[in-house]
C-alpha cells in the first residue's frame, strides 16, 4: 500500500474497514453504499492528521501544553490552547500530503467546496461533539484549502473541546481529525432532520427545522427557523401536526461574487419570511427519507443534515444519532402567545408599566384567583417581555380553557390564541381538549364562599360601587399630594404614594379577573353558541354583532363629547379656521391666545372635557403622554381629523342601530319561540344575553379606570424620573420607564452598590432601542425557547383573498389608508378603510368617519370591533401582517358578514 493511498479516500470508497475518516464520514460512506444523495468529496484521513503531528514535531509540544493545565482555571486552559493553535497555525503540511490533496483536489477545482473536520470519536453513545469541530464553507481555491485543514486540525484543541473531553473522561489521545472536503450544494432550502421529537423525546413524531438556502443559517443559530412536527405511522405513512413558520429574517447563501467564496447573509422579504422553507411534498420527503436513513443505522435516532438543490432533489450532508435523549424526558419549554394580548394588552410595552399591569394581573388575577377556584398545579409565570410586547404562557390559558369554556364554546376566537394544527398546544387539540365540568361546579362554589363578589349577578354592581365610593374620591386625594410631594422632592414619598396607588387599584383586579375572562367571555361565547345552536352558524354570525351592538358606556360617552366639541369647532369659522390651519402642536396655545368669545367658550367646554375625560391616550401603555398633557397633539390630531371631513350624524347611528338591533331581537324571539321548548329557551337566552351585554359594558368601563390609574402611575413616576435626572443618575426623565419596577424601588431606597447602578443603567439604551424598533410592529405571534414564530401565513404575494375574523357587519368597498403612527391619524379622510396594527380606545372617535376597519390582530372583543359595531361600520380582524400586505390607496372589499377582503384595484 503507498503512501498516496493511505493518506486520503474518496466518499464513494469509504468501507466499513476504514477507521481513519472519522465518525462524519464514515456515515457518509455508509449513506452512498444505501444509495442517498450524498455531495461527491474526499476525505483527509486521520493519518494524514498523524503525519502533519509528526513532521511538525508537534505531538511533544500538546502534551506538554496539556500537562500544564488547571482545569478550574480558564485561563490556564486559554494559554494551553493558544500555545497550540499557534504552532497548528506555523506549521507546514508534507510533501506527499500536498501532492495527494492537489490531485484529489482537481475534479472539484471548479466549484466551491466545503471544508468539514469528521472527528473519531464524534457523538459517542452518551456524548455530542457536535458544534466542537469546525466547517467552512464555499472554499475557492487550493491555498484556502490547506488553511482551513488546518484551522480543522486546530479545532480538536480549543477550550471547548479540551474542557468537554477531560469533563467526559475521554483520553485525549484517543482522539483523532479527518478532513472532508466536499462540493457545496446550491440549496433552495436546507435544514436539520430529527427522526425522534428531540424536545419531547416522542419517537412516534420527526422534526425538521429548515430556512431559505443554506443550513448554515441554523446551525449557527442565525435565524428562527420553520418547524414542522410530523407523525410517524406504522403504515408508512406521515401526518404533518404543525407547521411552526419561524422570523427567520435572514438566510445563508453562497456569496454572490464569483472569485471571493464563503457564504453572505441576506435579510428575507417580508413575503419569504412569512412563507414556509419548505412545501408539504417535500416535507413528507424528508420525513420518509428520515426514516429510511434511521433504518441503516439500527432504528437509532437520528440528527440529520439536509438540503434542497435547484433540482429539488434531497442531499444529505450528515448524519449523526441523536445524544439528547434522556431516561427522564425533561420539562417542556413554555410556549408563550400574543394571542390573548392581542384582545387585552396588545401595545408595545415598556419594563416598568410592564411590572405595573403585569404584577397585578399574575398576582391577582391569575395566582390568587386560582388558589381560590381550587385549581392545583398552575403555573405562576403568567406574562412575558419580549420585543416590548407582552406574551402570555399558553399553558396556564389551556388549563383556564379545559376548566372553563365546553367544548362546544370554543370558537375560532379562542382558538386564535393557539397555533395551528394538532401538538401540545394545536387549535385541533385545544378543541378536543376535555371540559372538567365537575372542576367547574366545584370552582363556583368556592368563588360563593370565598370570594361572592365574583359571581356574576354582583361584579358589576360591586365595581361600580368600588369606582364611585373609592376610586373617584381616591384620585382626587392622590393629584393633590402628588403636587405636595412634587414641591417637597422627596423620593421616598413619591415611591410610597405609587404602592399607596397600587393598593388601592387591587379591588379593581379583583373585580375584573372575573368581569373579563369569565363574565365577558363566557357569556358572549354562549350566546354565540346558543344562537349557533337554536338558528344554525351563518344566522348566528348575522344576527351576534347586532345583538351585542348599540351599548352606552364610557368609550362610546368619551366619543360623543369628541364629537360634540367637533361640532362646535365645525359651527364656528374662528375655531374651524384655528384647527384647520394650525399643526396641530399649536392648537391649544392659539385657542387660548385667542380674544373671540366664541373661542373662549368653546375653551370653557374644553377645559371641562379635559377634566372628565383627559385621562384617555392613545394606548395603555405609561411612557406616552396622556390627553390631558401639554400640547395635547395627540387630542388635537383626532379633532383635526373630525373636522377636516363629514362624519356620520351619531344620534341617528345610534339610532338606526337600536331600531335594527330590536329588530333583530324580535327575529331571534319568534324563531326560538317557535321550537320544542321555544319559552324556556327564549327566557334563559334572554338571561345569557343581558349578562352578556352587560360584561362589555363592563369592559370598557373598567378600561376607563384602567386609564385614570395609568395617568396617575405616569405622573408619580415622571416626578421620580425628574429627581433621578437631576441627580444625575438617569439622563432624562423618560429613561425611568425603561428600568423595571423593583429597579426604580431599589434606586430610590439606595439598595444598589455603584457597580449594580451602572450595569442596570447600561441596559436602558438597549431596552429603550428595543421599544422603539417594535413600536409599530406586531412581532412574532409564538415564541419557544429561542424560536420566533407564526402560524402559516395563507396568502402570498399575488393574493387577491385575504380571511381573517368578521367582527363587524356590512360589506364597503373604498379606498385603503393605512395608519401605524398615531400622529397620522388626521390624514384619514372620509369614507376610507383603515387599516391598523390594532386599535385603543383612543383612536376611536375617528371611526365615525371611516368607511370600514381591517386590523392585523384583535377579535370580535377587541376595541376596533366594538366600536364599528356601534358606528355600523364594516370590520375584519386580525389580517397577519395587514399593513405591510396593503398599500395607501388601494381599492379593497371588505366583508363583515364572513370576514374577507378582496383586493379590487392597485395603486
Amino acid at each position: 500500500m503507498t503512501k498516496e493511498e493511505f493518506l486520503s479516500v474518496d466518499l464513494t470508497e469509504i468501507t466499513n474497514k476504514d477507521r481513519g475518516v472519522g465518525s462524519k464520514a464514515a456515515n457518509l460512506g455508509k449513506l452512498i453504499k444505501n444509495k442517498f444523495l450524498v455531495p461527491n468529496g474526499f476525505v483527509v484521513k486521520t493519518t494524514a492528521y498523524d503525519l502533519f503531528l509528526k513532521d511538525n514535531n508537534l505531538i511533544e509540544l500538546i502534551q506538554e501544553a496539556l500537562k500544564s493545565i488547571d482545569y478550574s482555571n480558564l485561563e490556564s486552559v486559554r494559554n494551553s490552547t493558544n500555545i497550540i493553535s499557534d504552532s497548528f497555525e506555523k506549521s507546514s503540511f508534507p510533501k506527499e500530503l500536498i501532492e495527494e490533496i492537489k490531485l484529489k483536489y482537481q475534479p472539484f477545482s471548479s466549484y466551491g467546496v466545503a471544508v468539514r473536520s469528521s472527528a473519531t470519536a464524534e457523538d459517542l453513545p452518551k456524548a455530542s461533539f457536535a458544534g466542537q469541530y469546525d466547517t467552512y464553507l464555499n472554499v475557492k481555491d487550493l491555498e484556502q484549502i490547506f488553511h482551513y485543514i488546518k484551522r480543522c486540525y486546530a479545532s480538536l484543541w480549543t477550550n471547548r473541546a479540551i474542557i468537554y473531553r477531560h469533563q467526559n473522561k475521554i483520553p485525549h489521545n484517543k482522539v483523532k481529525i479527518a478532513v472532508i472536503i466536499q462540493q457545496m450544494v446550491l440549496s433552495k432550502s436546507a435544514g436539520v432532520l430529527f427522526t425522534i421529537n428531540p424536545i419531547t423525546s416522542d419517537n412516534t413524531e420527526l422534526l425538521i427545522e429548515s430556512n431559505f438556502g443554506l443550513g448554515e443559517s441554523i446551525v449557527a443559530g442565525k435565524c428562527s427557523p420553520d418547524q414542522f412536527f410530523i407523525k410517524k405511522s406504522k403504515r408508512g405513512s406521515f401526518k404533518i401536526l404543525n407547521k411552526r413558520i419561524g422570523m427567520k429574517r435572514l438566510a445563508a447563501y453562497l456569496n454572490s461574487s464569483e472569485d471571493n467564496g464563503g457564504i453572505e447573509y441576506r435579510v428575507l422579504s417580508d413575503e419569504l419570511n412569512q412563507q414556509p422553507s419548505l412545501s408539504e411534498d417535500e416535507i413528507i420527503r424528508l420525513a420518509k427519507i428520515g426514516l429510511d436513513i434511521e433504518k441503516i443505522f439500527n432504528k437509532n435516532p437520528q440528527d440529520i443534515e439536509w438540503a434542497i438543490d435547484q433540482d429539488n432533489k434531497i442531499n444529505i450532508f450528515q448524519t449523526r444519532p441523536v445524544t439528547t435523549i434522556k431516561e427522564e424526558i425533561k420539562e417542556p419549554e413554555i410556549l408563550w402567545s400574543r394571542g390573548y394580548s392581542d384582545d387585552y394588552w396588545n401595545d408595545n410595552v415598556t419594563p416598568l408599566y410592564f411590572g405595573l399591569l403585569g404584577n397585578p394581573i399574575t398576582n391577582v388575577v391569575n395566582i390568587e384567583l386560582n388558589s381560590i377556584m381550587g385549581y392545583k398545579k398552575m403555573e405562576t409565570q403568567l406574562l412575558k417581555l419580549y420585543n416590548a410586547h407582552v406574551y402570555f404562557n399558553l399553558n396556564v390559558i389551556m388549563r383556564k380553557i379545559e376548566n372553563e369554556i365546553p367544548t362546544f364554546m370554543r370558537n375560532e376566537d379562542v382558538l386564535n390564541y393557539f397555533p395551528e394544527g394538532s401538538g401540545s398546544y394545536g387549535k385541533k387539540t385545544m378543541k378536543e381538549l376535555p371540559f372538567h365540568l365537575i372542576k367547574r361546579i366545584v370552582a363556583e362554589l368556592r368563588i360563593m364562599f370565598h370570594d361572592p363578589n365574583g359571581s356574576m349577578s354582583k361584579t358589576a354592581e360591586a365595581y361600580n360601587n368600588w369606582n364611585q365610593e373609592i376610586f373617584i374620591p381616591y384620585c382626587d386625594e392622590f393629584d393633590i399630594k402628588l403636587l405636595k410631594f412634587t414641591n417637597s422632592g422627596e423620593l421616598q414619598d413619591l415611591i410610597k404614594l405609587a404602592e399607596d396607588l397600587d393598593r388601592t387599584m387591587i379591588t379593581h383586579f379583583r373585580l375584573i379577573r372575573y368581569g373579563i375572562p369569565v363574565h365577558n367571555i363566557g357569556m358572549n361565547l354562549l350566546i354565540q353558541y346558543l344562537l349557533t345552536r337554536f338558528l344554525g352558524k351563518e344566522e348566528s354570525s348575522q344576527f351576534y354583532p347586532i345583538l351585542v351592538s348599540g351599548l352606552k358606556h364610557k368609550l362610546t360617552e368619551t366619543n360623543d363629547q369628541v364629537h360634540l366639541l367637533a361640532s362646535l369647532i365645525n359651527r364656528s369659522p374662528e375655531l374651524k379656521s384655528i384647527f384647520i390651519n394650525q399643526e396641530s402642536v399649536n392648537i391649544y396655545n392659539a385657542l387660548k391666545t385667542e380674544s373671540n368669545a366664541t373661542v373662549k367658550d368653546f375653551l370653557i367646554k374644553f377645559e371641562r372635557f379635559i377634566k372628565d375625560f383627559g385621562d384617555r391616550g392613545f394606548t395603555r401603555e405609561a411612557f406616552y403622554p396622556r390627553w390631558r398633557e401639554l400640547p395635547m397633539t395627540n387630542l388635537m390630531d383626532v379633532l383635526k381629523s373630525l373636522v377636516m371631513d363629514k362624519w356620520q350624524d351619531l344620534e341617528s347611528i345610534k339610532n338606526k342601530n337600536l331600531r335594527k338591533r330590536e329588530r333583530i331581537e324580535k327575529i331571534v324571539e319568534s324563531k326560538i319561540r317557535v321550537q320544542k321548548f321555544g319559552l324556556l329557551k327564549w327566557k334563559f337566552f334572554l338571561a345569557i344575553l343581558k349578562n352578556s351585554r352587560k360584561y362589555i359594558k363592563f369592559r370598557e368601563n373598567q378600561r376607563f379606570n384602567l386609564d385614570k390609574w395609568i395617568t396617575r402611575n405616569r405622573n408619580v413616576y415622571l416626578e421620580i424620573g425628574k429627581i433621578l435626572t437631576q441627580n444625575g443618575i438617569i439622563s432624562d426623565e423618560n429613561k425611568i420607564f425603561f428600568l423595571y419596577k423593583q429597579e426604580v424601588k431599589n434606586l430610590v431606597l439606595n439598595k444598589y452598590k455603584q457597580q449594580e447602578i451602572q450595569m442596570i443603567l447600561s441596559e436602558v439604551p438597549k431596552r429603550y432601542k428595543e421599544f422603539k424598533l417594535y413600536e409599530n410592529k406586531v412581532p412574532p405571534k409564538f415564541l419557544l425557547g429561542s424560536l420566533e414564530f407564526n402560524d402559516m401565513l395563507k396568502y402570498g404575494k399575488e393574493s387577491k383573498v385575504f380571511h381573517g375574523l368578521a367582527a363587524s357587519q356590512g360589506i364597503i368597498n373604498a379606498p385603503i389608508r393605512i395608519v401605524q403612527d398615531i400622529d397620522l391619524i388626521s390624514t384619514v379622510r372620509a369614507g376610507e378603510i383603515l387599516v391598523v396594527a390594532r386599535t385603543d380606545p383612543g383612536w376611536t372617535p375617528v371611526f365615525s368617519k371611516i368607511g370600514g376597519l381591517i386590523t392585523e390582530t384583535g377579535g370580535i372583543l377587541s376595541h376596533g370591533a366594538v366600536v364599528s359595531r356601534e358606528y355600523g361600520i364594516p370590520a375584519v380582524t386580525n389580517i397577519t401582517n395587514a399593513c405591510e400586505i396593503f398599500k395607501t390607496g388601494q381599492i379593497v372589499e371588505v366583508n363583515g358578514y364572513n370576514g374577507t377582503v378582496i383586493l379590487q384595484k392597485n395603486v
